[in-house]
């Protein structure tokens, strides 16, 4: 048995030899392709790699996988004799990639010590020049602007805030801004100038004081600006921003004595209802702390929500009832919607109460 098992390795010796001798190597001319600096509409560019097969037997490409989307590689599918060299290429196209190009290719193979090989691409997209419809792609007749939602952010209750958006008058006459529609109170608009000339940009001011609004929270508001532009005189735009209870003004000592907001529940479940009926609840508010809670507005996701209070002003220790009518108007399942209570308790200023109802 000895014998045999040492006559066995004697014959399978050389089959292994000849195994290791089928395995080919390569080489390729170069790791890395910079395109340097290309524009971002200047169209695909292509980057070539040449393998060459450096080993006796023939250099297989099996794949080849670009690190993303936008390079797109192809390579040479057919076997590659020994001293002869394929291809592999990668098309990259710089469309909105703007900034350092930084990608890959895996290419795998048959070879014996490079079975996957990873090739680079580098260099840097410029910015196309900007068309004025990329600068104002906001188009109203003759008026273009850069952008139709004048953004306020936060803006505090008992401060002024301000933003800009820029018009541009395409048109080749003058458009005069006649007036603005549709202005809700606290909120005042000013142009540089009324009068847009051709090629002219103007910037467009927004004030809102926060002092005059009622409803915290997010806002979205719509005015017109009406205009004697002779293909659209009115130009609808928004305003977007949050109203929020202005607590940087008080002293360590103050906060130590802030109003506390209490609840009796987060949430009240009316379990199985009739689609379209319409229930009531009540929570029961109360002031735990030591100055004045001020219930500041209430705010329903939607019309279906009725919420009302007693009392806005709860002294210490005060409680009042918030009630709230609910309309099930809707399709059989699972109904819920919230309503978000602002006050002056710095550490509570939303909270937020849900109402439930499983519909049939």
């Amino acid at each position: 048995m000895k014998h045999f098992f040492s006559a066995f390795l004697l014959l399978a010796y050389p089959i292994l030899s000849f195994s290791q001798l089928t395995k080919t190597t390569l080489e390729v001319n170069k790791r890395f392709h910079d395109f340097g600096k290309i524009k971002e509409d200047g169209g695909k560019v292509k980057a070539i790699f040449s393998i060459r097969n450096t080993g006796p037997t023939p250099l297989l490409i099996y794949n080849a996988e670009p690190s993303c989307g936008c390079t797109l590689g192809d390579w040479t599918r057919d076997p590659i004799a020994p001293g002869d060299s394929g291809t592999v290429t990668a098309i990259f196209n710089p469309k909105n990639l703007v900034g350092i190009i930084d990608k890959t290719v895996g290419v795998y193979t048959n070879a014996h010590f490079s079975k996957v090989i990873v090739l680079e691409l580098r260099g840097e997209v410029i910015p196309r020049d900007k068309t004025m419809d990329d600068v104002f792609p906001y188009r109203v007749g003759n008026l273009m602007f850069d952008k139709e939602m004048i953004e306020l952010g936060d803006v505090l209750h008992n401060k002024k805030d301000s933003a800009f958006i820029v018009m541009y008058n395409d048109g080749q006459y003058p458009i005069k801004i006649n007036n603005i529609s549709n202005l809700p109170k606290g909120y005042s608009i000013r142009a540089e100038k009324n009068t847009v000339a051709p090629s002219e940009e103007v910037r467009l001011y927004v004030t809102l004081d926060g002092s005059q609004l009622k409803e915290f929270g997010s806002f979205n508001k719509t005015f017109r600006l009406i205009t004697d532009d002779p293909e659209y005189s009115e130009k609808p735009l928004f305003m977007l921003g949050n109203l929020k209870y202005n607590f940087g003004h008080l002293t360590k000592k103050e906060l130590k004595k802030a109003p506390k907001f209490s609840i009796d529940r987060k949430e009240n479940d009316f379990g199985i209802q009739a689609s379209g009926s319409f229930v009531n609840t009540q929570f029961v508010v109360t002031n735990t702390g030591k100055a004045d809670l001020v219930i500041l507005s209430l705010r329903a996701q939607c019309h279906c929500t009725d919420p009302s209070i007693a009392k806005t002003i709860l002294k210490k220790g005060e409680s009042t009832t918030l009630s709230v009518k609910f309309d099930l108007l809707g399709n059989a399942g699972n109904f819920q919607k919230p309503i978000s209570i602002y006050t002056n308790d710095p550490k509570k200023p939303i909270i937020e109460v849900v109402l439930k109802a499983k519909l049939y």
